[in-house]
């Protein structure tokens, strides 16, 4: 005689419904990617408006409206060297519709420099494509008398802390670019933290401090005005925009700060809408018309893949930990 035995439906219920939850997650990535984007994007700015950050932000949201159909917005959130709009951006939901236009501070720098920055920058984002690679120049006050990089390097060695330079604020990339000249020059000059880099330049025109790293977009009309001398580029080799103007590296091998801006997202962010991103993000920089634009900067495009952004975020933190170090910098 055949035995039957019970059905525990209740049991085989549980196991689909299982099974169903289980498909519908693993193909939630590819839903959202397809259907992505459904609303509005936000670029999360961490300074303030004006500036070489936002300027960008703005060119992107621009690009991407246009390439993902979709309106794009820029939100900026300053304070704290970048860390409020980071923050933010770190806490924010994983779903590719709010986004961080990073650059070396609040990426590669903040970590190692704040005593707390609210969030975990190796660990909270996830790269999508750097935009454009930005040099930086040491800019002398006219009335410095200092017209090249060996006349600033003797002058600091014969009296050493005598010299002053600027910097946006403890921290800032530009203080970061000033220790480590110091470091590869061997020389000792003293810091002067601003509140942001334009107080700097106007001490700077008005020769109240000697030095001033900047970036070169924002530095480029008090170059050509003569207001500033522009004493080399902090990237490796000579730029285009000042052709005229050496690198730090001539002289001192080896020096290299160089300002980057990309979009990061949160961690977590599905794979298929990073790279969704990234594709639309690369055939935007890939423009002649944009590069023109960025170029008009004094910028140079990039894009790229989310691999190679990452790779360069990654190499940035590792140089920025060094250099935070040996100077000590520590900012409450």
């Amino acid at each position: 005689m055949n035995q039957q035995f019970p059905i525990d439906t209740t049991r085989r219920s549980g196991l689909v419904m299982a099974a169903l939850s289980c498909m519908l997650a693993l193909s939630a990535p590819a839903v959202q990617a397809q259907d992505y984007p459904a609303q509005t994007i936000r670029i999360v700015v961490p300074f303030a408006a004006g500036g070489t950050t936002d300027i960008l932000a703005r060119l992107v949201a621009e690009g991407l409206r246009a390439r993902l159909g979709q309106t794009v917005v820029v939100d900026n959130k300053a304070g704290a060297g970048g860390n409020i709009g980071a923050a933010e951006v770190a806490r924010s939901a994983p779903d590719g519709y709010t986004l961080l236009l990073a650059t070396p501070g609040p990426l590669a720098i903040n970590k190692y420099a704040y005593a707390n920055t609210g969030y975990d920058a190796e660990k909270q984002f996830t790269a999508v494509s750097n935009i454009a690679m930005v040099p930086n120049v040491l800019l002398a006050s006219t009335q410095s008398g200092l017209k090249t990089i060996p006349d600033l390097l003797n002058r600091a060695k014969a009296a050493p802390g005598k010299l002053n330079y600027g910097s946006a604020g403890m921290g800032s990339t530009s203080h970061l670019a000033g220790e480590l000249f110091k470091s590869s020059g061997k020389v000792s000059i003293t810091h002067i933290p601003y509140r942001g880099i334009a107080p700097a330049m106007n001490d700077l025109m008005a020769g109240q401090i000697e030095l001033l790293i900047d970036n070169l977009p924002t530095a480029m009309p008090m170059i050509e005005a003569g207001k500033v001398v522009a004493l080399g580029v902090t990237v490796k080799d000579r730029v285009a925009t000042l052709p005229n103007v050496p690198a730090i590296a001539d002289t001192l091998p080896g020096y290299e700060v160089g300002s980057w801006f990309g979009l990061v997202a949160p961690a977590g962010t599905p794979a298929p809408v990073i790279q969704k991103l990234a594709r639309a993000l690369d055939d935007f920089l890939k423009q002649d018309s944009t590069k023109a634009r960025i170029a008009k900067m004094g910028a140079i495009p990039d894009g790229g893949s989310p691999e190679k952004f990452a790779t360069l975020i990654k190499a940035e933190q590792t140089k920025f930990r060094e250099v935070v170090k040996r100077a000590n910098i520590h900012v409450e």
